[in-house]
């Protein structure tokens, strides 16, 4: 059958319609694919650019940190260096769409430009957190990286960032070492406390109660003090906050490890508690705290080097030197027995040191022996052990100040003019009540008891006064430094133990004032006012290791010992290592190169004993050094706020910053910082430490008001037959070393606590409650919330610094 031409027609039309649908379907599935592909492609492209500027802002991120840790207080420049070394990612470059550059760091600069100028600092305070309320000076950043590949794919991130910078003293409790506060009393802690290590907590009286909120980087343990004696059976309660005003005690098995160090974490009991029932107010590193540690030790430096004289070799060039109070002091006082190991150190003036053994110029004090035609009675001379004529103070001295920012001149002999000697502390002696030497401003020496030659008038000011030898040491005695166990029979054992007697400088803060202000002297009103003054103290008279070299530290260490007796034993043991050098120093137990005859030879310990006569009337032969603030009443501080820093051990006597009437006005920003800080009540007499030395004095109600900044004793195992604390610190509520018996008496103190170190000189373990002290009945303690006005602060006050991450986004570019 023949087809018609019409049909074919038809079919091929068809045929070819079909063609052109399956060709336009491949073509469409070719698109499509080659669109994915393409898509693809881009998204792999876009991710990453992505991921390249997110490397580019931990980098940058990263660097500021470190930049912030190397220099607390960065210039723009130093911010803008940053920005020279982006990472280097294959096909990946830092700039934006115009070809400007990508990576890059704004902050509110000093001269309005990004380009130029330094970094603008705010006083802000911190809204929320575990450390809201506190106040820091705080710098933002803004840190935008733009990542572009080279084929044109790119993403841009920001991040904000704010550098802080906030005063220890804001909070109640400070410290970088282990904190562990177990009072009989009841106790409050008002302020925040935060730890970079452990928080030991409990109480067999209380309540002790934690006002504010507490951070523990490391351990919050509640069934043991340090020394590992165990006190959960103890019923004392410690409360927490688990929203400002309500409290809720935290028992005995709620603390974040099940038992002590070392045993397993309690969990998730403690996660529950810290982050839940406390709503994050009690804190340790597993749920938020996190570590704060101060700039000298972002530095490289360790905390201590805070009060101590500069390392041999350093130069004030060097990083650290800006951060010791030795640097940033109005006025330093300087005393060594080489004077080259003044002269030598960075910044000093280079004038030559006062010799204390020549009395061409002062009469500083002389021993004297044999009868003596004045009649003195004997029991005054047979306490000498040294010739004739022997200096009693020895060592060279230098006091300087600084005008301006490293411009410092010598004012030692403006100082010696106006006066070093002190009144006699007996109760019977002709000067008692008067102070021979009124307008002194440091007293070396003092009035040797019956020193007839003083009588009638004990008012004459310098140089108008008596003999060399009518002077004495100032020393007292100090029963947690001298007994290495408190089992002294208060009545029998009457004579004290040599390394117990600290020989002190005394630096009267009320004369000081008079000083800065231009009352008395000439130089004072020039010494730099940094919103106050910085005194700065160092004693290193007899300190010298093996090998005669300088250390600022005792250098006994050889004190723990398990033993009944406490005896040294040779035996390097834990809690003696004080200085961390992983090694028993003992050289501090020789005496000093030329002492004197027995008791003071050269076979004398720092164990033995001596009369009080002999304690009296000679020089130290061992490291004993200290100063003692006096005359430091309410309104006798400088006005713009005093601190005081010392390499030695600072005893504090009679009421500080306040009186009798309490911490009224016109007070003063004040702080102490110091190796150790001691508390002497108004009642506390130097005579009376050396003639009963082991029988504590009844002290009086006293009132101090300072941020306090120190070290502690390390803790250690309990040994068998000895009290429950001892091996303790003694707890943040004895920060603060008492020497009297405050029994039925309140002892008043308002500031902020931060132990910050272990005390290198005063080593003594803590002891308790017969020997050497017997505690307050009452302890009022209140952290001092003038603090927490950055324009309120003390002079000098250490600082913590952290950087914050308070913002991110992704910024969408427009096309």
């Amino acid at each position: 059958m023949r087809r018609s031409t019409t049909e074919a027609g038809m079919a091929l039309l068809t045929t070819m319609m079909v063609m052109l649908l399956l060709s336009s379907l491949l073509i469409g599935f070719g698109v499509m694919v080659v669109s994915d592909n393409q898509l693809s492609a881009g998204d792999l492209g876009r991710t990453e650019a992505f991921y390249a500027a997110q490397a580019g802002l931990e980098k940058l991120t990263s660097d500021l940190g470190a930049l912030f840790v190397a220099t607390p207080n960065p210039t723009g420049n130093d911010v803008r260096a940053l920005l020279a070394s982006p990472p280097l990612l294959p096909n990946i470059d830092y700039e934006k769409p115009d070809g400007t550059p990508g990576y890059e760091i704004l902050f509110p600069s000093t001269s309005g430009d990004p380009d130029a100028g330094d970094p603008i600092t705010a006083e802000l305070t911190v809204a929320s957190g575990p450390f809201a309320g506190l106040v820091g000076h705080v710098t933002p950043y803004t840190l935008t990286v733009t990542a572009r590949r080279n084929d044109g794919a790119e993403a841009s991130l920001e991040r904000l960032i704010q550098t802080v910078s906030m005063p220890i003293f804001e909070f109640g409790i400070f410290a970088t070492q282990d904190v562990s506060v177990f009072p009989d009393q009841a106790f409050t802690v008002d302020g925040m406390v935060h730890t970079n290590f452990n928080l030991f907590a409990a109480t067999n009286g209380g309540p002790l109660r934690f006002a504010n909120r507490v951070s523990a980087v490391a351990d919050v343990i509640r069934t043991d003090l340090p020394n590992g004696y165990p006190v959960d059976s103890w019923g004392g309660a410690v409360e927490m906050t688990t929203t400002t005003g309500t409290y809720r005690a935290l028992a005995a098995n709620e603390g974040s490890l099940v038992g002590t160090l070392g045993s397993a974490q309690n969990e998730p009991t403690w996660f529950n508690l810290s982050t839940g029932t406390y709503h994050s107010r009690v804190l340790n590193g597993r749920t938020g705290a996190r570590t704060l540690p101060l700039a000298v030790s972002r530095l490289g430096g360790q905390t201590i080097d805070l009060i101590r004289r500069p390392r041999p070799g350093e130069t004030t060039g060097a990083a650290i030197f800006p951060e010791r109070h030795f640097s940033q002091a109005s006025l330093r006082i300087l005393l060594s027995d080489d004077l080259t190991d003044i002269t030598a150190l960075p910044g000093v003036t280079g004038t030559t040191p006062v010799n204390l053994a020549d009395n061409t110029t002062w009469a500083f004090a002389l021993s004297k022996e044999g009868a003596d035609a004045d009649g003195f009675p004997a029991e005054f001379l047979e306490g000498y052990r040294f010739p004739a004529n022997t200096s009693l103070l020895g060592g060279f001295l230098t006091v300087e100040m600084q005008t301006g920012p490293g411009v410092w001149v010598d004012v030692t002999a403006e100082l010696l003019n106006l006066g070093f000697v002190g009144q006699a502390v007996r109760g019977d002696g002709l000067c008692d009540g008067q102070r021979p030497h009124s307008d002194a401003v440091i007293r070396l020496q003092h009035v040797r008891e019956g020193a007839v030659r003083q009588s009638p008038d004990c008012g004459v000011p310098y140089p108008a006064a008596p003999d060399a030898t009518d002077y004495w040491p100032n020393v007292l005695f100090d029963a947690r430094e001298g007994l290495e166990r408190e089992d002294a029979d208060p009545l029998l054992d009457r004579d004290p133990h040599l390394g117990g007697l600290i020989h002190f400088v005394e630096l009267d803060i009320g004369n000081l004032a008079r000083w800065l202000s231009g009352a008395i002297g000439v130089s004072g009103p020039s010494a730099l006012n940094d919103d106050g003054y910085i005194v700065y103290f160092s004693d290193r008279r007899t300190n010298n290791d093996l090998l005669l070299t300088e250390t600022g530290e005792y250098g006994y260490e050889d004190f723990v010992n398990t033993g009944l007796s406490g005896a040294p034993n040779g035996i390097h043991e834990a809690g003696e290592d004080v200085n961390g050098n992983g090694t028993l120093d003992t050289y501090g137990m020789t005496p000093m190169a030329g002492a004197g005859v027995s008791p003071l030879d050269a076979t004398a310990t720092v164990t033995g004993t001596v009369t009080n006569a002999v304690a009296r009337a000679n020089p130290p032969i061992f490291f004993r050094r200290a100063v003692k603030l006096t005359n430091g009443g309410l309104g006798n501080l400088p006005v713009d706020g005093l601190t005081v820093t010392s390499e030695n051990p600072v005893y504090v006597q009679g009421h500080y910053n306040a009186n009798t009437g309490g911490f009224g006005d016109p007070h003063t920003s004040a702080a102490i910082i110091g190796d150790a800080v001691t508390l002497l009540s108004t009642a506390w007499n130097d005579w009376d430490s050396l003639d009963l030395p082991h029988r504590p004095a009844p002290a009086a109600p006293t009132y101090y008001r300072f941020g306090v900044a120190t070290g502690t004793s390390l803790s250690y195992t309990k040994p068998g037959a000895t009290p429950i604390t001892f091996g303790t610190d003694g707890g943040v509520h004895n920060l603060m070393r008492l020497l009297e018996d405050w029994s039925g008496d309140t002892l008043y103190y308002r500031g902020s606590l931060a132990p910050l170190w272990t005390s290198r000189q005063a080593r003594g373990s803590f002891k308790c409650c017969t020997n050497v002290f017997v505690p307050p009945t009452t302890l009022a303690f209140e952290h001092d919330t003038d603090f927490l006005d950055m324009s309120l602060l003390p002079p000098g006050t250490p600082r913590i610094s952290d950087v914050n991450i308070t913002g991110f986004r992704q910024i969408l570019q427009a096309r």
